[in-house]
Order: structure tokens, then sequence, then C-alpha cells
């Protein structure tokens, strides 16, 4: 064992790495269906990068909504109450509870959705 198969993917046979070679190659794999197999990895690969962006840009497209309507909710003035004398919104933990409940369910809707049932998938 020459200790080169587990970098082989990463290596490159040419001037300066001790190929000898005048131009630079990759070193054989022995699998002439590499370039297809390239060509599929690589549009997975832009597949998942572009859900994970849209995945990213809706998560903060959420936390910005949430923020904002937050503050709304926390500097608007309201008739004042017995329980808020000021006319502020009395609780910034049940504001931050209820939108954690809604997450929740939305969750639950998005499951059901999906895969049927919430609790069905689960196999250890």
């Amino acid at each position: 064992d020459d200790g080169k198969s587990q970098l082989q993917p990463l290596m490159v046979d040419g001037p300066g790495n001790g190929g000898g070679g005048g131009s630079q190659s990759e070193i054989p794999m022995g699998d002439e269906d590499r370039a297809a197999r390239e060509g599929k990895h690589t549009a997975d690969f832009w597949a998942q990068a572009t859900k994970f962006a849209f995945c990213f840009c809706g998560l903060q497209a959420s936390y910005l909504t949430w923020g904002y309507m937050q503050e709304l909710i926390m500097t608007t003035e309201f008739n004042p109450t017995e329980s808020a004398p000021d006319g502020r919104f009395p609780s910034a933990a049940f504001c931050v509870f209820s939108n954690r409940f809604l997450a929740i369910i939305v969750a639950i809707i998005a499951v059901r959705l999906k895969h049927g049932a919430v609790l069905a998938n689960n196999t250890a």
C-alpha cells in the first residue's frame, strides 16, 4: 500500500507534485464512468444547494417577520387595563411562547401533509 488510495480523488500528477510529468493530469481511478458519476453528483449537489438556500431564505424571512411582529406588539400602546396600566403588552414570555406553540402546530401539519402521520415513521 503506497498510501495514495484515500487521497487519489484529490491528487493531481504534474510538475511540482512529484509526478515528473510535463502536464497536469488526474491520477486514474480505474473507472471509465467517473465523468458520468461526477456529472450526476454535481447535479445532485446543485439540487441540494438550491433546496438548502430556499430553506435558509425561508427561515430568515420567518425570523425577521417574527422579530418585527414581536417588536410591534411589545411597543404598541393599547388601552390601559388593570393588568397593564401603562397600555403595553404585559408579557414578552407569553409572546414568545405563543410563537413557539404556533410553530409546533405548523410543523405537525407539515409533517402530516408530507408523511401522512406524525409518529408512524419512527423506527430505531
